[in-house]
């Protein structure tokens, strides 16, 4: 006589078991929410380490099952628990229940390919054996399967307890014995909030609280939905960065209204989100106390840079009711998304994330000025600017304090301000700062590195070794001469084209594909065209892409002329560019001997200017490159007078450490 019989198929077992989950905390959830649904008090989780002979135990002191329930509720899947009861909560606790689809327990079989399961009840235990190559085997030739019973209960797993239910993991997968025991306990702890003196579990014997998801800690800031916990947050209370939602109601279709309990936070640096291989930058879904979908955070697309700091825990019962349709996926690790529920969620979301985005703003601009004056020799700067423009420096340093995303960058970010504010300053346009970008850390970099001439000119002697190769060009009287030492620097030495053009940063891969584009070009040309031209180059320099074409200092063209030879070139640039995913400008220099043909009067050359700007495309002269190369550097030594009073600020910075 069969005593049990597994109800599965092997497709079922495929993918609502072996394949369910990835990772041990979503396998021992399951296990762990069935306790729950049975009504224990206490759940104790071992791992005992043997090599090969790794086993997890699992024991709950729960209502237990007789040979009936391991067959109609454990052994069938797809037991519709709360369909088949006809009720939500658990019999003795009152617990809503949290199991649904009656699949989870299959779940086991992705770490694991033997179970035993040992159960008390009515005074008895009894056991039973699953193996997943029996069953597969079984399966596959269309035979039932009978796991084996275990009628010798061994002496380790006789149940203490007047009910309950040992199962034990064993022949581990590989994959799972080398993360087995890391961070377990905080990360099961990350999976449930229904942490009490009511509901223990322990890992290892140590028990697990919600205090070992270990992030309250790392907020800088949080907002508080309904009654949730408000003493894991004291640390922000006291500093005035908690806000509290104390009635939070989600009104679907204008007809039914929900609670919802939670947070979401803010850390100050997006790198203590990363913890090990966890990625906690996260908003987490829970419905009953379980974790429901571990990140509502990637239906959206944010990106604002407060998104990288964000993580939070929403609970949102109002997804999982017995009354409605089951929205939740196979996994139990998301929702079906165009249900009206999910949908009243996102739109809450969405409007709290606004709400944080500005709130994060506010605070970091208040904190910015007293953290750059933590500095003593910013303070001296700040007292030394007099009226708007101390109150204008001020206000660039809260700005900056929004965009510091790492103390790493704070020193940087600082340098480039004062570099930023001080040529502004000089050039009396300190209101350009208001255009600073305070969501985008790159657009802000951008803008103040494009001031980086300002501090090799200012700060550093390389203006003087620049001088020095501009007057070696000047000294070419001749045309043809100047195109070849031109041509022989203008590769090496970008800032002769514009000073905030440094060194060439173009990838190999990226200079060869457009090298053999341009020459594929170059094929089709007429020899009349190709004698004109000395070379034509490309390179990469301040997030631009720039092609620079050469002329013969004796060729004469005219605007649609050099239009029509340059722009097949642009146009590969921009079909190159876009396939590496680079959306980079796309810029074009034509060196020429002399000016355009059809400049004939001022009205004439404006307007040849204005449509070769239209295509980013610009023409000069070698000698008028020359002349405002050396106008431009001459300029920048004339100001290095005030290199002492800057420099010295700037090494006060570097020096600074910042806890």
């Amino acid at each position: 006589m069969k005593i049990y019989e597994l109800k599965c198929d092997l497709n079922a077992l495929n993918h609502l078991g072996i394949n369910l989950y990835s990772n041990v905390p979503s396998v021992l959830s399951e296990l762990i929410a069935n306790a729950w649904d049975a009504d224990a008090c206490e759940v104790r989780l071992t791992v005992y380490l043997d090599g090969e002979n790794t086993k997890i135990v699992v024991m709950d002191d729960g209502c237990g099952m007789n040979a009936d329930d391991l067959n109609e509720k454990f052994l069938t899947v797809g037991y519709q628990r709360r369909k088949k009861q006809g009720n939500d909560f658990t019999p003795n606790k009152n617990r809503k229940v949290m199991g649904r689809k009656g699949i989870g327990k299959l779940s086991v079989f992705s770490i694991s390919e033997n179970i035993q399961i040992y159960t008390r009840k009515n005074g008895e235990t009894i056991g039973l054996e699953l193996d997943q190559e029996k069953i597969k085997q079984d399966i596959e030739n269309f035979n039932p399967h009978y796991p084996r019973p275990i009628n010798n209960i061994p002496k380790e797993y006789q149940i203490d307890s007047v009910t309950g239910t040992i199962i034990v993991l064993s022949k581990l997968k590989k994959r799972v014995q080398t993360s087995i025991t890391r961070n377990l306990r905080k990360r099961i702890s990350r999976r449930f909030n229904v942490w009490s003196d009511k509901f223990r579990v322990f890992v290892n014997d140590e028990a697990v609280s919600i205090t070992d998801r270990d992030y309250f800690a790392k907020l800088e800031y949080a907002t508080i939905y309904g009654d949730y916990e408000r003493s894991y947050f004291d640390h922000l209370d006291r500093e005035g960065r908690l806000d509290n939602r104390d009635h939070t109601i989600i009104s679907i279709d204008d007809v039914q209204d929900y609670n919802l309990r939670g947070w979401i936070g803010l850390v100050s640096e997006s790198g203590v989100l990363q913890d090990g291989d966890d990625n906690l930058n996260k908003l987490a879904i829970f419905t009953r106390g379980k974790i429901a979908s571990e990140d509502i955070l990637e239906t959206f697309r944010l990106g604002g840079l407060y998104s990288k700091f964000l993580i939070g825990e929403l609970e949102a019962d109002f997804l999982d009711l017995t009354s409605e349709e089951d929205i939740a996926t196979s996994s139990r690790q998301d929702f079906i998304r165009d249900d009206h529920r999910f949908i009243a969620l996102r739109k809450f979301v969405e409007t709290e994330l606004k709400f944080l985005e500005k709130r994060r703003t506010e605070y970091k601009r208040e904190e910015g000025v007293h953290k750059a004056e933590e500095i003593p020799e910013i303070k001296k700067w700040f007292q030394e600017l007099k009226g708007d423009a101390r109150a204008s420096a001020k206000k660039l340093f809260a700005r900056i304090n929004v965009i510091v995303t790492e103390e790493e960058h704070r020193k940087t970010m600082y340098q480039y301000g004062i570099l930023a504010f001080e040529h502004l300053h000089h050039k009396e346009k300190l209101n350009e700062l208001d255009n600073l970008d305070i969501h985008h850390l790159d657009v802000a970099v951008r803008l103040f590195s494009e001031l980086d001439d300002i501090e090799a000119s200012w700060y550093y002697q390389i203006t003087q070794g620049r001088l020095d190769v501009i007057q070696k060009l000047i000294g070419q009287v001749e045309d043809n001469a100047l195109e070849k030492i031109i041509q022989k620097h203008i590769c090496s030495h970008l800032w002769l084209l514009d000073p905030s053009w440094d060194m060439a940063t173009e990838t190999p891969h990226m200079e060869r594909t457009i090298k053999l584009a341009f020459n594929k070009i170059s094929e089709k040309q007429s020899s009349k065209v190709k004698k004109g031209r000395i070379d034509i180059l490309y390179k990469k320099s301040s997030g631009k892409h720039i092609i620079i074409e050469l002329k013969r200092a004796s060729v004469k063209t005219d605007t649609l002329t050099l239009l029509t030879q340059v722009e097949k070139y642009l146009d590969a640039v921009v079909d190159e560019a876009r396939k590496a995913g680079d959306t980079d400008i796309v810029e074009t220099i034509c060196l020429v001997g002399s000016e355009l043909t059809d400049w004939r009067t001022p009205e004439l050359k404006l307007r040849s200017e204005n449509t070769l700007q239209s295509r980013n495309t610009t023409v000069i002269t070698y000698q008028q490159l020359i002349k405002d190369a050396e106008i431009t550097y001459r300029n920048y030594l004339e100001k290095s007078k005030e290199k002492g009073r800057i420099r010295r600020l700037l090494d006060a910075i570097e020096q600074q450490s910042f806890q």
